[in-house]
């Protein structure tokens, strides 16, 4: 890249970084931005039962793992001898556990049904929000994950240095970095950019938070899925920038009471994310 390419996106992100910290300064410090943080969470009680909510987490893992299990018996060994074959079993994989995850939550509804008669799965607000409403929401969000998840990260960085803790990045950035077809870069974008973030939220926040929030105090229920959200992306580096961001969506959940919220916020993160690998900022 360009030196004044480069220069332009560090520019670029010293502005979202400036942009959020604004934010969270009129959020917890000007008298309008107190006034709305003192207003009344959106999210509701979630009325499931803990059977219910058993179930739609066993058929989320089953149906992830089970596909997973079925490509790399089936397609697996042909996979492995394509020049790329490591980055495209990663990206196939990762993907039929996100797709699995989703379709498990889309169906479990349905599922649950047959026993009884009013099942509350998978449990989402119905009132009609403008869908305007829900970008800003999401833009605020990301805003806010900028200065506190990113000077998480750089203090968490430093810190491992110091202690000789290895740094390595998640296996995923690497492969953004050196894949040389544009098909798999496609696909590992349309990944990064709209099944992750789906299926993350619906999993992490609409399901682990919402159930937890309706039934434990609400520190268990942030530290829990913001916890499991961090563990489960298995990179020692990203672990507490991760434990941020997913406190930080929780909260935006919370508060708007509507998964797209977290859902777009998440989508922007990463595609802030992949700007910065693919510029060579973020190396």
């Amino acid at each position: 890249m360009s030196p004044l390419l480069e220069q332009s996106v560090i520019i670029f992100e010293s502005a979202l970084t400036l942009a959020g910290c604004g934010f969270l300064i009129w959020f917890f410090f000007v008298p309008s931005g107190r006034a709305a943080r003192a207003r009344p969470c959106a999210l509701t009680v979630w009325d499931v039962t803990l059977t219910d909510f058993l179930f739609l987490a066993w058929l989320i893992l089953v149906a992830g793992f089970l596909g997973q299990l079925l490509l790399r018996a089936t397609v697996g060994p042909a996979l492995r001898a394509q020049p790329e074959g490591s980055t495209i079993e990663l990206i196939l994989y990762g993907s039929t556990f996100h797709i699995g995850a989703i379709l498990a939550w889309l169906c479990a509804p349905l599922l649950v049904r047959r026993r009884r008669q009013a099942a509350a799965l998978p449990g989402a607000p119905t009132a009609r929000v403008s869908p305007l409403l829900t970008i800003r929401g999401a833009v605020l969000a990301f805003l806010a994950v900028m200065p506190l998840a990113g000077g998480t990260a750089m203090a968490w960085e430093r810190f491992l240095n110091v202690v000789g803790l290895p740094t390595e990045r998640q296996e995923l950035v690497d492969l953004f970095v050196q894949t040389k077809s544009p098909v798999l870069l496609a696909l590992m974008i349309a990944l990064a950019l709209v099944v992750a973030p789906v299926s993350e939220e619906l999993v992490f926040r609409a399901g682990l938070f919402r159930f937890l929030r309706s039934r434990a105090p609400r520190w268990v229920a942030f530290a829990v899925s913001a916890g499991l959200f961090a563990l489960l992306h298995g990179n020692w580096v990203s672990s507490l920038p991760l434990f941020v961001l997913g406190l930080l969506f929780a909260a935006a959940y919370e508060r708007t009471g509507r998964v797209a919220v977290p859902m777009l916020a998440h989508a922007f993160f990463n595609l802030n994310t992949l700007l910065l690998v693919l510029s060579g900022v973020g190396r």
